[in-house]
């Protein structure tokens, strides 16, 4: 997940296994701990290989295995920090709790976490909560702002922290109900519209858990709708896309091929484009809710070309100004409330 959501759970960890001892400093060492693991981004910047970024990020610094072996150093730097006042056993707890919680949380999103590394490259992604979800992580960090205005020895500066562990807890329970009755309901749907699938991903849509992304395919089509637990109307309405595989499977130059299919997750599809192919990897649905041609209804996308007889991928990335990121970000709420509108 973002950033500050993992600051903010680490946070809170650190509140409850060791705030009495030290205060403040509990919260900070518990958010550096929930951090670590995304200290991997800052590799990108010894890379323009879009390919080699997409191995990089979430896979070794992201595994439990990683996590258990690392856990055990920066224990012992705190432990001698602190001169030796507070357990090892303590410290490494806080440190094992807030390495592992951030792998565990980032597997619930969309974006798929390397974390049985070395043992397999499976990217493990529930698909229950949005990479950013401002319904989860701003009342968790009301919870957590509020334990800095009480004294280290208030008893109910544990229990506000306890209260937004609670709050996060239940909030994922919420995610996976969700999750389940939309996946029923698009399944529904499909087989209304008598719309013939193979397989069918639901995931949220950003910044939320009320408007969801339906994404059903076989391996010539895919199918992408939308559904909000708010709506007052239960019809899905379905955009597809031929899938044109074989562009990329294709691809002369199979590593980045493989690649880009790995990530993905199967939710794709390709077009061709002069001499060029363009990958939509579908998996966080779609960018523009009232736009069908692909270029700019989908969020992410990659272009496979050649240079110089060299093969290359170049990612693309939508290019709002402040007017459009508005008026995305106004048709997002709309159709939390709506989403048979176009």
């Amino acid at each position: 997940m973002d950033s500050v959501t993992h600051l903010v759970l680490g946070a809170a960890l650190g509140e409850v296994t060791l705030g009495k001892k030290i205060g403040y400093k509990a919260a900070i060492i518990g958010a550096l701990a929930d951090t670590v693991p995304d200290f991997d981004v800052f590799l990108n910047f010894f890379t323009k290989d879009e390919i080699l970024k997409l191995q990089i990020h979430r896979s070794y610094s992201h595994a439990m295995f990683t996590h258990i072996l690392i856990a055990f150093p920066l224990a012992w730097l705190t432990y001698a920090i602190f001169k030796k006042r507070i357990s090892y056993m303590q410290w490494y707890l806080l440190w094992i709790l807030g390495l592992t919680t951030h792998g565990l949380l980032d597997c619930c999103t969309t974006y798929g976490t390397q974390y049985l590394l070395p043992f397999s490259h499976m990217l493990v992604g529930f698909n229950n909560i949005s990479v950013v979800d401002l319904f989860f992580t701003l009342p968790f960090m009301v919870f957590v702002i509020a334990c800095f205005f009480m004294h280290k020895e208030n008893p109910k500066r544990v229990k506000t922290a306890w209260m937004g562990i609670s709050f996060a807890l239940i909030y994922m329970v919420f995610t996976l109900v969700n999750k389940y009755n939309v996946q029923q309901h698009f399944a529904s749907e499909l087989k209304r519209q008598q719309i013939n699938t193979d397989v069918l991903y639901t995931s949220p849509t950003l910044f939320n858990n009320f408007l969801w992304a339906g994404i059903a395919a076989t391996n010539d089509s895919i199918w992408l709708g939308e559904y909000s637990i708010l709506q007052k109307r239960s019809e899905v309405k379905w955009v597809g896309y031929a899938r044109n595989t074989a562009l990329i499977k294709n691809w002369p130059d199979k590593h980045s091929a493989d690649i880009l299919l790995w990530f993905s997750q199967g939710k794709y599809f390709a077009q061709p484009d002069n001499d060029t192919v363009k990958f939509y990897n579908v998996k966080w649905g779609r960018s523009d809710f009232r736009e069908k041609e692909a270029s700019k209804a989908m969020v992410f996308g990659y272009l496979l070309y050649t240079d110089k007889g060299k093969y290359e991928v170049a990612m693309v990335q939508p290019n709002m100004t402040l007017t459009e990121l508005k008026s995305a970000v106004g048709a997002l709420w709309r159709r939390m409330f709506d989403a048979g509108e176009w």
